[in-house]
């Protein structure tokens, strides 16, 4: 029974792993997830409890196609007869067995949803016989679970909430999670002798330097699953104190070496309004220190942000005025990202051929796990001189080396943070192919990577909009002056510790003009006749005004939501005021004012309407619409079919922002004039607009040559909702704008954009060159 135990505790742990990856991945992942519920690192740990059988040995082992059909003739037998036996087990209410059988059938077949239906069945079980046990311990602490049992309900909850997620069962998942974490509260009061009685809240429970110091880690993400489970659902009952509670522990609960504990993804600092910039900036750094730790080596750089770095120097260059290069610059840009399923192609898909060949080589390095050979990466295969996919089985050193092999002058990382961390542990490898190389130098021998030259300067792009955390392996990141002010006048510039790249214009390119085309295309909606038709097609009359807003739910926090329902609310009493004349009230209805959503789950959307009955009325209710995800094509169409695009604060509209722009949807968007680096944990607060990620929204209306709706408070931000609505002529005349020089904005203008970055890699080749020992910051001048 002890190793049932194990492997349950053991099993118990990955799947919680599973959650990590499965909620940190941008929505548009969520269709090439496929079916199998369990990270595979678990599909490794189970490899080893698979029974014994030829058919594992005959499967790809190059027998004929006879014994190749008895083989899985003879494991679906198998796998009936374990799931039979598994299913027998849960009816005894023998958990711990039905979990050994569960593992072998999934070695079996790792995407039967048959079996995480049972493990599901399974982890319910083993919570519902735990809770029976310890049901009065609360109040009678000599039934108290001992620390070994408590572990196991804590892990056995931890798994179940994984499965929930899994399924998109938010508020299930949120009650596991809530439960696991006040039962372990209560349990730790009451054994550090806090209170009297294990039922006694616990205060802010402080576990540093006591026996159970090694549970904070535990608790802490138990923490950020919920805040982060409740934020994909807009479930926001306990959203500031979770938050609080959240940024107050990972601000106190240091690892040993310094640096903020690894429990919350770097993608979620930058996104949950609680976590201020000064904290996700030091997460990116303990990130940073992982990759190098991968290697054994140490983070040479302070874990804390350094307030009195001294400023870099800054340097300007001019795309019309660089000089020739007597030899190629030879590009690399690496991401495990080319994949016609993912945004990163679909936006970088044309960038590449506007590369100058007479100055650059390019070379693409893809992570991909599979082949593609859809039309984005045609698209980027046909503008590039090498395309390689490197293996999946290589070493992140290894990989490296073979990238150092075609005599890189500059590595460009599309990905930083986003999904994988070998990217991360491949930019690594140069710092130890570097100290590795100075030894040899120093001894008089050749180096290791065989070369004469310098090794590849190091880029970061696009794959993670905030500070990448190091510059010992990344030398420079690519933003605009916009999205971090030069000067740090607002104190955001000592928040990154690599060099910078600012861009004359947006940073984030796209490829929109020469995918996506003009109107009559069958994209974008060509007159008014066409989007009247596509409004009926989504229950939407043909004159309501239309506040949209497709983002992830997760984008969307409390206080932005309710300042849009009370922009809406006024929205609509001008436009029931002004037509109070009419008879027809259902038609007067219909042609109200609403707000459209994207639907993630049955759930966000019954948490919306439920908030705005309870707070605003259940006729507001009626204002609000949802619409389920489609396809690209679909999604850019029926983004005509509104007449304001609402950015959200906290995490702007990147790739959105974009495709609202470009089919001629303006977007109001936050940039608050009083930044001041703090987290969000009250419903006072206002959303800071001081990270990267909060102020891209601003820095693509002024790209688009729109800036007029920037706005410097939600207060303002609200009244110009308003001011769409009763304005009419203001709003045409702003639309109209859009619509005539959007196409012509450089937001749009890919090949200008690339020359501007081709301005600063030349720069970036010659400092390399030279004999600086720190990489200045690059104004490029577009003038």
């Amino acid at each position: 029974m002890m190793i049932c135990l194990s492997l349950f505790r053991c099993v118990g742990a990955f799947i919680v792993a599973a959650a990590d990856t499965r909620l940190a991945k941008d929505a548009s992942v969520k269709s090439r997830r496929g079916s199998s519920f369990v990270h595979p690192s678990l599909r490794r740990n189970l490899a080893i409890i698979r029974p014994s059988s030829s058919l594992f040995d005959t499967r790809g082992g190059g027998s004929d196609d006879n014994s190749y059909i008895s083989a899985e003739s003879s494991s679906n037998k198998q796998l009936e007869s374990l799931l039979d036996k598994a299913q027998q087990h849960l009816r005894e209410k023998d958990a711990d067995q039905a979990f050994v059988t569960l593992a072998q059938a999934y070695g079996i077949d790792p995407t039967s949803t048959t079996i995480a239906a049972l493990f599901e069945s399974c982890l319910s079980l083993k919570v519902q016989l735990a809770e029976e046990l310890y049901s009065t311990w609360k109040n009678d602490a000599g039934n108290a679970p001992s620390e070994g049992e408590l572990t196991n309900l804590f892990q056995d909850r931890m798994g179940l909430s994984s499965l929930f997620i899994d399924k998109e069962k938010y508020d299930e998942a949120g009650i596991q999670l809530r439960k696991a974490i006040e039962e372990a509260q209560h349990w730790l009061t009451y054994a550090l002798q806090l209170s009297d009685a294990p039922s006694s809240p616990p205060a802010q429970l402080d576990l540093t330097n006591t026996q159970f110091a090694h549970w904070q880690p535990s608790i802490d993400r138990a923490q950020y699953l919920l805040y982060r489970t409740n934020a994909a659902c807009c479930q926001w009952e306990t959203y500031f104190q979770d938050g609080r509670q959240l940024s107050h522990s990972l601000s106190h609960n240091l690892s040993p070496s310094g640096h903020v504990q690894r429990i919350l993804h770097p993608f979620d600092a930058l996104k949950f309004p609680c976590m201020s910039l000064e904290l996700a900036s030091k997460i990116a750094q303990s990130y940073a220190a992982r990759a190098l730790e991968s290697h054994r080596l140490v983070d040479a750089e302070e874990s804390n942000v350094k307030q009195h770095r001294p400023r870099r120097p800054t340097v300007t260059v001019n795309r019309k005025e660089m000089p020739k290069q007597q030899q190629k610059i030879r590009i690399a840009y690496i991401s495990p990202d080319f994949t016609s399923r993912h945004p990163l192609a679909f936006l970088m898909q044309h960038v590449f051929r506007y590369h100058d060949k007479s100055q650059f080589s390019v070379n693409i390095y893809s992570l991909s796990s599979k082949v593609d050979d859809g039309p984005e990466v045609q698209a980027i295969q046909e503008s590039c001189d090498q395309f390689t996919y490197l293996s999946p089985e290589m070493s992140p050193m290894e990989l490296y080396q073979r990238m150092v092999q075609d005599e890189l002058d500059i590595i460009v990382d599309l990905c930083g943070y986003a999904g994988t961390s070998i990217i991360a542990e491949i930019m690594a490898s140069r710092c130890l192919l570097q100290q590795v190389n100075d030894n040899i130098s120093s001894a008089g021998g050749n180096r290791a990577d065989g070369s004469t030259r310098c090794l590849p300067i190091h880029v970061s792009y696009m794959g993670f909009p905030g500070s990448i955390g190091s510059s010992q392996i990344w030398d420079y990141s690519i933003f605009d002056q916009v999205v971090i002010p030069p000067g740090d006048e607002y104190g955001i510039r000592k928040y990154y510790n690599e060099a910078l790249v600012y861009m004359p214009h947006c940073y984030f390119v796209n490829s929109h003009k020469t995918v996506l085309g003009a109107e009559g295309d069958g994209t974008i909606l060509a007159n008014e006749e066409e989007r009247i038709q596509l409004r009926s097609k989504y229950g939407i009359h043909p004159t309501a005004f239309v506040y949209c807003c497709h983002s992830r739910p997760d984008k969307i926090d409390p206080s932005t939501f309710r300042s849009w329902i009370r922009a809406l609310s006024v929205a609509r009493s001008e436009y029931f005021a002004k037509h109070s004349d009419e008879r027809d009230l259902s038609s007067l209805e219909s042609g109200a004012p609403i707000l459209w959503l994207l639907r993630s789950g049955k759930e966000m959307e019954q948490n919306l309407r439920q908030l705005v009955r309870r707070e605003f009325g259940e006729t507001m209710e009626d204002a609000l619409l949802f619409a389920d995800v489609a396809e690209r094509n679909e999604h850019l169409r029926r983004l005509g079919c509104a007449d304001v695009f609402l950015d959200t604060p906290a995490y702007n509209a990147h790739t959105l922002g974009c495709d609202a722009l470009y089919v001629g949807l303006p977007m109001i968007s936050l940039l608050s004039s009083d930044i001041q680096p703090t987290s969000i944990c009250d419903e006072q607060s206002t959303i800071a607009t001081d990270k990267l990620a909060s102020r891209v929204g601003a820095s693509l209306l002024r790209a688009a040559e729109i800036e007029d709706f920037v706005y410097p408070t939600m207060s303002e931000y609200e009244d110009a909702m308003v001011k769409c609505v009763i304005n009419n002529e203001w709003f045409k005349s702003i639309r109209e704008r859009l619509r005539s020089s959007v196409r012509v904005s450089p937001l749009f203008d890919t090949e200008r954009w690339v020359q501007n970055l081709e301005a600063s890699f030349i720069k970036m080749k010659s400092i390399n060159e030279g004999e600086d020992n720190e990489f200045p910051d690059i104004v490029v001048s577009d003038h």
